[in-house]
């Protein structure tokens, strides 16, 4: 009986267990918009206040910080020979940045060696492990809340 029940508790958790699949080349190539949820990241940084005066704090320029991000639209543009275009539109403007990107041995994409020379526009993609699940390329980070993440624009 207790085998049953322990059998049918591991079938159930199976099935609401999302596991992040490998990727392939075949998989990352083409062009990915990144969303960041900055609202539910602010809201999490808020519960997780050491004191009432940093919650106000955090609270108070959720909203600032939100309506900034959305004039903000950030695109990962994945080639096949591994080198990845950045290219961020923001109030009018356009910056474009080129990197490598190759699948590690886990399976995961990973974006390196970003091109940081402009001093006003520099992103931090190294290190992290982007990991596809349910169609969408997930941070390491921010796997569990899916704050930030990329969607396939093409």
């Amino acid at each position: 009986m207790k085998r049953t029940i322990f059998t049918l508790i591991l079938l159930f958790s199976a099935i609401f267990i999302v596991e992040a699949q490998k990727v392939t080349k075949k998989d990352i190539v083409g062009t990915w918009k990144l969303v960041i949820d900055i609202e539910e990241e602010m809201e999490e940084e808020a519960e997780e206040a050491d004191s009432m005066l940093e919650e106000v704090f955090i609270k108070a320029i959720s909203g600032f910080v939100g309506g900034i991000m959305e004039d903000i639209e950030i695109y990962f543009e994945f080639q096949a020979d591994n080198d990845v275009k950045i290219t961020v539109l923001a109030y009018d403007e356009k910056e474009t940045e080129r990197g490598t990107w190759y699948i590690n041995k886990r399976g995961y994409l990973v974006i390196e060696n970003i091109d940081d020379d402009d001093d006003d526009f520099n992103i931090s993609a190294d290190d992290d492990e982007w990991k596809l699940i349910d169609g969408i390329l997930v941070s390491d980070e921010h796997e569990k809340d899916r704050t930030v993440y990329m969607t396939r624009v093409d």
